[in-house]
This record gives structure tokens, C-alpha cells and sequence, in this order.
């Protein structure tokens, strides 16, 4: 069990400000009663000199008063952003520092900045700051941060998680993303909920560790050990954060009863990215568990579906591992525990290659992250039905899908237990995963999803089309309505307590074309 300790900022130490360009650590400065910081020159007198062309000869100052350090812009020609906002030019005030401030010189949407930028961390801590460079390329992959890690960055600090943080690469660039740890990570001050890409000369800190991201390099300020354990494989994080597309174009849907053509969908086209979790809504009998299936390849449907340029219909046996699906009803066996369930799950699903040591420590992860670490040994009948729910989740979820679709997922559960189920799928999604999802009892997490498919069932041709796409704000403004129930009411036909109107809205949607 990792232990919880809350990290608080120090503020009882020297403040130093560290400068930082493109090529590493400039320096560090203690700061005095009055710190001039200027453009270098032989004949400067200032106390902190920058070699760049967009600093001013006397660009700003730091002045200490009353335990308080203000930094002052001097009247400089570009001005200094302190926290990204503009001072000098535009305001004339001073502002105070903090602990992890970041002061940046720079000339913002113009071509002279390159690598004349230059950043200024300030610290005001016990801590002595021993910087150094760890490597990125382009066949890393993952960098993992932790206390405990074995493969990537160990700090030896109370304050930060077992498993803390990974930066990692996608097709878009580096990226970062916080693995539920206890002190959270921000990225230039800010906490992270969800996985951010990052730009040259983003400051990020964990606990009282910082890291400046330059590129091809993270600049860590100190306490850090670099296994040498062999990179993850880049297909293991490629899909991390947006940049992968789930592209669905279905033409139609249907089967052949009794020597009769049936269509069950129709002409469904949507784009839906990394990182979303999408709810699907309908009507009775327009086709959603259909819809999932035609997605996933499991029920081919006329048309194409893409994810990251791959055909999952053609290279299906490819996908299929990319792919995760909790059905409605639950196909776990009682008389094992929950360890030997995901245990079976992790061999089946996950490459024969991995050694054991890595499959146990997947499943511990797994417990862990899905709240079944207590009952790691407990019977899968003995289980509540929000337990059985979540292991149903984990048992797909071992390895690591790109793509997740769950049927009713949160059936049978009470409010409180429903809504900490879709939290779950929330932070899968926050993984940067497209998460797909029906449920009957959407209205409790309305908040969490990013996206709705509305699925109408056609009077004139008796098969599902697709009547919205887009954001849960605009599906309601779309509908008239605030709730979802109103959305289902608004397409149901009357003799199933409904307004009979899927017809008008698949033809509304279509004439304006949402989503294309």
C-alpha cells in the first residue's frame, strides 16, 4: 500500500531564482534586498545578467520587503510575464512571488523568440537544488516517475507516490499525465486532472521536485536516480492523450430473416477522440447494443470504422487486443477469487512475452486503481454488485485497451454506487482512452461525459439512425429539454410514453449536419 503524506510549499528558506533556456540550467541566483536582472554586457552592472537580445539592458528587479518578495518590470521594451501575464507594457504594478513562480522573458507570436527565450523558476525553500538533465528520445517511449519505480525516475521523497507520474510520447509530442497520485502534479502551477501535452519550457512539479521540459530533455532539480531498465513499448502509450481518432462511418446495418432484408441502422457517421468518454442514448429499439457491436467489429455493419488510420473491420484480429467490452451481464465465475479471476484475465489477454513479475505487478496495479485490493482473496460470489461490477471493468481493462464499450454498465446499482462506477470510467477516459457508454440511469453522471449519441428509430423504414452527436449542452439546447429523460421522451414513440417525434429530429440533424 503506497502511504499518504500531504505536501505542503515551504516557505522558510533562501529564495533563489534558477534561469533555465533552451540549452539547460543558466544559473542559479540567491536573491538579495534588491536583485536588478538585465541583457548581458561587459559593462552591465545588473545583478543577474541573461544573454538574449529580448531582455533589456534593466529588464525588471526583485525587491524584498517585509518578508515579501515583489518583482518590478523596469520599463522594458517587451515587457516580463510572470505566471503567464504580461507586466510592464501593459501594467505597471509589482507582484509578489511565491514558491514556484515562474517569470518568463519572451516575445510571444513573433519569430525573434527561438532560442532567445529564457525562464526564471523562483524557490523560496530549505532545499538545496542540485539540477541535471535526464535524456528524451524518440524510442523512450515512457518516462515513469515514482518513488518505488523500477523502470524509469526513483525519488527517494515521502511526498511523492509509489507510481507518480509518466511523461510519455504520442503521435502529437511529449506528454504528461498524473497516475492518481496522493500531492497531485501541476503543470506551471496548475494542477493536472487529465493528461496535457507539453511545450518547451513548461515547468512541472511534483511535490517539492520540479521538472523543466525543453524538448529533448527534462532538466530535474534534484533527488533523482535513472534506472536503467529497458524503455516501455511506444504501442503501450501511444494513445495516451488526444491525437488518436475513432473515425465511424456505418452505411447501414442488417440481417436477413426469413428470406427478408431487415435494416437495424442507418447511415451513422461521427468522429470520436482520445480522451472522451461518449454516452449513447436511444430510444427503445434503436439499436444501440447493435450500434456497439457494428463499432467494435464483432457484428461488421456496411461501412468503415478507423482508429488511428488502422481498419478495424480489415485488421481486426490486430484490433481486437485494442479493443475492451463489458456486456450487461456479468461472465464471472463465483467459485473463484478475485485475484485468480484477474489472474486468468492477464494471461489470456496479455502478450505470452511479459514476464510474471510484470503480469503480478499489472494485476496489483489493477486492483488498486479499481478499489479491490481488500478483496484481492475474497470469492467472486461473495461480492457486492458494485464489486462485481468493478471487476468486470478491471477483467477488461488488464490489457490496457485503447478502446472500451460497456453495456449498462452501472445496472442494478443505487445512486451513490452508480455514479462512483462512472467515476471510474472517467478517470479510464482520463487515461486518454474513448470510452464508450450505454446506460439507463445517465442522469447521474451527466457531468462526466464529454459527448452523446442519440440513436432514433425511423417510423418510415423501422431502423436506427442517428438523431445527435455532439456535447451533452448542446444535445439538450438541440432536444429542447435540460435532461436526458426529456432527450429519450422527445424520440420514444406514444404508445411507449414518448412524443413520437425521432423522425423530425433525425431529419433536424441531418439538415444541419452536427458533428460532420
Amino acid at each position: 500500500m503506497d502511504k499518504t503524506v500531504l505536501y505542503s510549499p515551504d516557505s522558510d528558506g533562501e529564495a533563489v531564482l534558477h534561469l533555465f533556456n533552451r540549452d539547460g540550467l543558466a544559473g542559479s541566483y540567491a536573491l538579495k534586498y534588491i536583485t536588478v536582472i538585465g541583457r548581458y554586457s561587459e559593462q552591465s552592472q545588473c545583478d543577474i545578467m541573461i544573454n538574449s537580445p529580448i531582455v533589456s539592458r534593466r529588464h525588471g528587479e526583485i525587491v524584498l520587503s517585509e518578508d515579501r518578495y515583489l518583482y518590478r518590470d523596469l520599463g522594458s521594451t517587451n515587457g516580463t510575464y510572470v505566471n503567464g501575464k504580461l507586466y510592464g507594457k501593459t501594467n505597471e504594478q509589482a507582484v509578489q512571488l511565491s514558491d514556484g513562480d515562474i517569470i518568463s522573458f519572451e516575445v510571444r507570436q513573433s519569430e525573434v523568440v527561438g532560442r532567445d527565450k529564457t525562464i526564471a523558476l523562483f524557490t523560496k525553500s530549505k532545499l538545496t537544488f542540485n539540477w541535471h538533465s535526464i535524456a528524451l528520445s524518440d524510442n523512450m517511449a515512457e518516462l515513469v516517475i515514482g518513488r518505488t519505480v523500477t523502470s524509469g525516475v526513483a525519488i527517494d521523497n515521502e511526498f511523492i507516490s509509489q507510481k507518480h507520474v509518466s511523461f510519455f510520447l504520442s503521435g502529437s509530442g511529449w506528454a504528461v499525465i498524473d497516475h492518481k497520485s496522493t500531492n497531485g502534479v501541476f503543470l506551471n502551477g496548475k494542477k493536472i486532472t487529465s493528461p496535457r501535452y507539453l511545450s518547451i519550457f513548461d515547468v512541472i512539479r511534483i511535490a517539492d521536485v520540479y521538472f523543466i521540459f525543453l524538448g529533448d530533455k527534462l532538466i530535474c532539480s534534484g533527488g533523482c536516480m535513472v534506472s536503467d531498465a529497458p524503455a516501455v513499448c511506444k504501442k503501450a502509450v501511444s494513445s495516451q492523450v488526444s491525437g488518436g481518432q475513432l473515425s465511424i462511418n456505418i452505411v447501414e446495418r442488417s440481417v436477413v430473416q426469413r428470406f427478408k432484408k431487415m435494416l437495424l441502422l442507418q447511415d451513422i457517421r461521427m468522429t470520436v477522440n482520445n480522451g472522451e468518454m461518449v454516452l449513447i442514448l436511444g430510444g427503445s429499439g434503436a439499436g444501440k447494443t447493435t450500434f456497439i457491436n457494428a463499432v467494435m467489429g464483432y457484428e461488421k455493419a456496411d461501412g468503415k470504422i478507423t482508429y488511428r488510420d488502422t481498419d478495424i473491420y480489415e485488421e481486426y484480429e490486430q484490433m481486437k487486443y485494442e479493443i475492451g467490452f463489458v456486456p450487461q451481464q456479468d461472465l464471472l465465475r463465483n467459485s473463484d477469487t478475485v485475484y485468480d479471476t484477474l489472474s486468468n484475465a492477464a494471461k489470456m489477454k496479455l502478450p505470452k512475452r511479459i514476464k510474471d513479475e510484470k503480469r503480478e505487478e499489472r494485476i496489483d496495479n489493477i486492483l488498486n486503481e479499481f478499489g479491490l485490493s481488500r478483496e484481492r482473496d475474497s470469492l467472486v460470489s461473495k461480492l457486492s454488485g458494485g464489486q462485481r461490477k468493478r471487476l468486470s471493468i478491471a477483467v477488461e481493462f488488464i490489457a490496457n485497451p485503447s478502446l472500451f464499450f460497456l453495456d449498462e454498465p452501472d445496472s442494478g446499482l443505487d445512486d451513490i454506487m452508480g455514479r462512483g462506477l462512472m467515476e471510474n470510467l472517467r478517470g479510464i477516459a482520463d487515461m486518454g482512452k474513448i470510452v464508450m457508454v450505454i446506460t439507463h440511469s445517465p442522469e447521474r453522471a451527466a457531468d462526466l461525459f464529454d459527448k452523446v449519441i442519440v440513436l432514433a428509430k425511423s417510423s418510415l423504414d423501422n431502423s436506427g439512425h442517428l438523431a445527435f452527436y455532439g456535447t451533452v449542452n448542446d444535445a439538450f439546447k438541440f432536444f429542447e429539454v435540460s435532461s436526458f429523460s426529456g432527450i429519450v421522451k422527445r424520440i420514444n414513440r406514444k404508445d411507449e410514453n414518448g412524443e413520437g417525434l425521432s423522425d423530425y429530429y433525425i431529419d433536424k440533424y441531418n439538415s444541419i449536419n452536427i458533428g460532420e
